[in-house]
């Protein structure tokens, strides 16, 4: 486990490599993963509930960089509040 100044520091890594790409980039689901620190599984989760953008490339999917973003602004904000933002609301 990362102690809450190494988390700080990873998370303001983690904003500047998105906010360093145009809203119209896209990544893979390997970047997005790496990003997110989630499987491919969750990223799939993702894409079928809609909560982040994609589009097929051939065979795979690209994913919406402003969109994972967005997702890393809601987790930093709601996990003083303990929420799991990954996990389905009823």
């Amino acid at each position: 486990l990362y102690s809450s100044a190494a988390s700080d520091v990873y998370k303001r890594q983690l904003y500047e490599r998105v906010r360093n790409k145009e809203p119209d980039d896209w990544l893979t689901m390997e970047q997005l993963c790496g990003l997110l620190h989630i499987s491919e599984s969750k990223v799939r989760s993702l894409k079928k509930s809609g909560r982040i953008g994609f589009v097929k490339c051939g065979k795979g999917f690209l994913y919406s960089a402003s969109d994972a973003f967005g997702l890393l602004e809601r987790i930093d904000a709601d996990t003083g509040n303990g929420r799991n933002l990954f996990r389905r609301t009823p």
